[in-house]
């Protein structure tokens, strides 16, 4: 199964569309972070605190269906040139889960999963999305993540993203792609 994590505020906003276009005809798990509730990290590496039940939240359930599944899409607007605050709480918590007992494979779990990051932005996003894209890649790196891929599309207004021709070609390229996987894997549509 596929988890798409959406970290954009516009739940039908450019970021949606690259990602519906990317998993049409897979099976997958569209997220919408914007609607979950994610506290902050506490940080309690240099103390005795018990990790143990510090928060009440919805990242359990949001990590448990990345944690299940064979390809995580990460799909955010380029926010100040970063990812999206929504996306950037889930992510800071692995600092938590790294240190959980309860997950002591945590770390080579998520490494043995595919990543396909999506970022879409306006005032040239390739070359403004290039600090996120190194923020991806270090965090990958930390983590032991070697199958990633990155699309970056332009977009501001809703549906602007359909203009950007070479992002919804990639787009489809990635999709057979993902499809084909479905197939080897003998995963069927929901």
């Amino acid at each position: 199964m596929i988890t798409c994590l959406l970290g954009s505020s516009r739940s039908d906003g450019n970021s949606r569309i690259l990602a519906d276009n990317l998993l049409k005809g897979t099976k997958h798990k569209m997220i919408n972070l914007y609607e979950k509730r994610i506290d902050k990290v506490i940080d309690n590496r240099h103390s005795k605190m018990n990790d143990k039940d510090l928060h009440q939240d919805d990242y359990s359930e949001v990590l448990k269906n990345v944690m299940d599944a064979h390809t995580v899409v990460f799909s955010t607007p380029l926010y100040w040139y970063s990812m999206s605050a929504s996306l950037k709480l889930f992510i800071d918590r692995w600092t938590e889960s790294l240190r959980n007992q309860h997950r002591d494979n945590f770390k080579s779990v998520m490494s043995n999963k595919k990543y396909i990051i999506i970022i879409v932005g306006g005032d040239n996003p390739a070359v403004k999305s290039r600090p996120l894209v190194e923020q991806f890649k270090s965090i990958f790196e930390f983590m032991n993540i070697t199958n990633y891929s990155f699309i970056v599309g332009e977009g501001v207004k809703p549906l602007d993203i359909l203009e950007d021709r070479n992002t919804m070609e990639k787009v489809k390229s990635l999709n057979d792609d993902l499809r084909n996987i479905k197939h080897q894997i003998g995963e069927t549509n929901e």
